[in-house]
């Protein structure tokens, strides 16, 4: 790329950066709470695997893969408690086994690279706005889900950052 290009790219990257931010995820759960779940109670104990592709204007593209030890913790009253490495992640349980949460970047910090945060951070991104679903199923003993989702972080309606996760998780009691 030609200096009088980048000089130019490197302005407008400023120019958005000063003006108005947003983000957006599109991650809506379809799963509510129920209130007769208790045969879907207990602690699993599994892993949730990561892959996370980080995009931003004038930086640049990667992609990191991690894995990481969970338990979740289902009560008889629809509520699912996920926690990996010392970060409790709050969601819930129906009345049909189906559970799911919604996890912001602050969150998965254990599961995203220190790169791909200081990258979003530096672009204006809020960290702790919600970046992934989890979600799926119980069938005791053992409980499954997937993984995705998509942060975009935007300056003056130009998406200048974005976030793309897919994983998945295994435990059982």
């Amino acid at each position: 790329m030609k200096r009088i290009e980048r000089v130019f790219l490197t302005g407008v990257v400023m120019l958005l950066v000063g003006c108005a931010s947003s983000s957006s995820s599109g991650i809506a759960l379809s799963v509510s709470r129920g209130e007769a779940t208790s045969s879907y109670a207990g602690t699993y104990v599994g892993t949730v695997s990561l892959t996370s592709t980080a995009d931003v204007v004038a930086v640049g593209s990667a992609t990191d893969q991690r894995i990481e030890a969970v338990s979740v913790e289902v009560t008889a009253d629809g509520l699912a408690f996920l926690k990996v490495r010392g970060v409790t992640i709050s969601g819930v349980v129906d009345n049909g086994g189906n559970w799911g949460l919604q996890a912001s970047v602050d969150d998965l910090r254990s599961l995203v690279s220190e790169t791909h945060i200081n990258w979003l951070r530096d672009a204006g991104c809020p960290l702790g706005a919600k970046a992934a679903r989890i979600q799926g199923v119980i069938i005791p003993p053992s409980m499954t889900a997937d993984v995705n989702g998509t942060l975009k972080c935007k300056r003056a309606e130009v998406t200048v950052a974005s976030l793309v996760s897919s994983g998945s998780l295994t435990a059982s009691r």
